[in-house]
């Protein structure tokens, strides 16, 4: 009898001795810590872990949580070790398991890890590897919710990332929702929801955001901007119109608000009311390429309309005929001035050339049409003679 209690008494003290050689690594561990000497403190905290007298002790999981932390970041030193900020998350995660009434003194690391997730999601989305940043930007939002905080700028960014990724729109749909229904006072989660839905093949849940965004942030330019976008590629275009002339009498010099009017007004067959809209546009800004083509662009459209319809008729309307043409070639001399004047800024314009070169020919210029056509030859490299 005594030899078995001498037994059991060497046993105990073994097991004591066992824990506290743990709970003494533990110990120093976090002394280590505290000196920033990473690579010893991690592999004893590693080893605490794993070892049965102190793998349910908060001290230690909590203690690898704050080493894992530091050596995340530690850019050099992370390389290393595979996902230390996902380590130090699951370790922190562990010690607020194992004694919940503990989690408020850790408040400051769990905040520090979400800052940290929201580092390396914007590190990430500046190397355009945007499904990893998506991740990272998730990983914080969600440590941050957990500790009652909703962090507006990490969801938008997690929306962000998810519209840039692949295969990711519905994803970018659910988080630029959640913004803007969070009521959010930054128009521009409202223009990314909306073309995310237009994207997505959701026209009226687009359109239905673009109405709701206007209401909100009445003297947001884009937002009109984007509006009147969403609004004319779902073929909307007297709605787009409505809004433009809405926009133009608070931002009647803009050039930007002028040019969609005319786009919309084209789509509608205003052919007129865009012409005007176009060169008001030029007009505001001598130097705006875009309206210079579009502008251009009308102008060749109607002459090709024409000569359609002239080509259409019965050939005993030969006099309506040659009218009909002569204002097709009138047209499309119209467009000639502003297409060359796309070609002295951008002189290598290869659709530019081409459609100018066109139209050369259908006004009888040959020797300009040749011209332009040596030049198309030489940036094609086809050098083929006609």
């Amino acid at each position: 009898m005594k030899s078995k209690l001498f037994i059991s008494v060497l046993v105990f003290a073994g097991l004591l001795s066992a824990g506290a050689a743990q709970e003494k690594n533990v110990r120093k561990a976090k002394n280590l810590l505290g000196k920033q000497n990473l690579t010893e403190a991690v592999t004893l905290i590693d080893a605490a872990v794993q070892n049965q007298e102190t793998a349910s002790s908060f001290e230690a999981w909590w203690t690898r949580g704050k080493i894992y932390m530091a050596i995340a970041a530690n850019p050099l030193l992370a390389r290393n070790y595979a996902n230390p900020a996902d380590v130090a998350k699951e370790s922190l995660e562990k010690a607020a398991q194992l004694d919940p009434g503990k989690v408020l003194m850790m408040r400051q690391d769990f905040l520090n890890l979400a800052g940290m997730f929201y580092d390396q999601g914007a590190n990430a989305f500046g190397e355009k590897a945007y499904s990893e940043a998506l991740v990272d930007f998730e990983k914080s939002a969600q440590i941050s919710q957990m500790e009652g905080i909703y962090d507006t700028n990490a969801v938008f960014n997690a929306a962000l990332c998810a519209f840039n990724a692949e295969g990711e729109l519905e994803t970018s749909i659910k988080y630029f929702k959640e913004v803007v229904d969070a009521g959010w006072n930054n128009a521009t989660a409202c223009i990314y929801l909306a073309e995310a839905y237009l994207m997505n093949e959701q026209n009226a849940e687009a359109q239905a955001t673009m109405d709701a965004g206007l209401q909100k942030f009445p003297e947001d330019k884009n937002m009109y901007l984007s509006a009147s976008s969403i609004y004319i590629r779902t073929g909307e275009n007297e709605k787009a119109s409505t809004i433009l002339n809405a926009a133009l009498i608070k931002w009647a010099s803009d050039p930007t608000f002028q040019r969609y009017l005319g786009v919309s007004y084209q789509n509608e067959g205003k052919e007129a009311e865009a012409e005007t809209a176009f060169k008001k546009a030029i007009e505001l800004d001598p130097e705006y390429m875009d309206a210079y083509i579009d502008l251009g662009n009308l102008y060749l459209q109607k002459g090709n309309r024409l000569s359609t319809e002239a080509n259409e008729l019965p050939l005993d309307e030969a006099e309506k005929y040659d009218a009909m043409m002569t204002q097709a070639k009138e047209s499309f001399a119209l467009a000639v001035p502003y297409l060359e004047k796309i070609l002295t800024q951008d002189p290598n314009n290869l659709p530019v050339l081409q459609i100018l070169r066109e139209i050369y020919v259908r006004v009888g210029d040959m020797a300009k049409a040749n011209e332009l056509k040596a030049k198309i030859d030489e940036l094609s490299g086809t050098g083929a003679a006609e």
